[in-house]
């Protein structure tokens, strides 16, 4: 299950790279932009689930801002990995779903910061100054896709925006990589996995996802 809103640059950012590298390794039900709706997300598909979106203590939301999850009323979570690209849902959202029945949870327990580039709204998984802190996001999601544990996930995460800022000379990008690396939380199982999925095909690589129409506040 994955849940990618695009209504703001935020969102399209995050959702744009998890389009880019995860999507064509997923399986359904994939719920992009305005088919993100409450009815559609307690759908009991697959072992992970995947979301992109503003979050807070205890509460993510889906596309327009629509509160999708609280802390009282969550998701069929039982037996399944949560990653939510999202921000404080570590400290009350995540805690609830283990408590749910997930086996492991990935997220973050302060805001999660970057730059964007507005101008790569329509084709976010471009956008460079976003990569220093999303490339090991997506990087760390496409290992559990590998068959890899949530732990190894969480541990190269962390391994990845480590080594982006020993190498960033932007003194406020450093800030923010450093920020993301002591907010994200692993809760629960680290041992856990999903179902391994083949890899993505490599034309992928040089034929990206159209992109991103969808316009912005819609």
């Amino acid at each position: 299950m994955l849940l990618l809103p695009i209504y703001d640059l935020a969102t399209r950012s995050a959702s744009g790279f998890i389009i880019r590298k995860i999507l064509p390794r997923s399986i359904p039900p994939q719920l992009i932009g305005p088919s993100d709706r409450r009815p559609l997300v307690n759908l009991p598909a697959g072992d992970l689930i995947l979301g992109a979106g503003h979050g807070s203590p205890s509460e993510f939301y889906g596309h327009n801002n629509e509160l999708l999850w609280d802390s009282l009323h969550l998701p069929n979570a039982k037996g399944k990995v949560v990653v939510l690209v999202s921000c404080e849902t570590a400290q009350e959202l995540g805690p609830a779903l283990i408590s749910h029945g997930a086996t492991a949870f990935v997220g973050y327990y302060e805001d999660v910061l970057w730059v964007a580039d507005a101008e790569a709204w329509a084709t976010p998984w471009k956008d460079k100054f976003a990569e220093p802190v999303m490339g090991p996001i997506v990087q760390s999601i496409a290992c559990l896709f590998d068959g890899k544990t949530v732990q190894q996930a969480y541990d190269l995460q962390r391994s990845l925006l480590q080594q982006n800022l020993a190498q960033e000379t932007d003194e406020f990008i450093a800030s923010l990589i450093a920020w993301n690396l002591d907010s994200v939380r692993l809760l629960g199982d680290g041992s856990s996995r999903i179902r391994q999925t083949v890899p993505a095909n490599p034309l992928f690589s040089f034929i990206p996802p159209p992109p991103i129409i969808l316009p912005v506040g819609s």
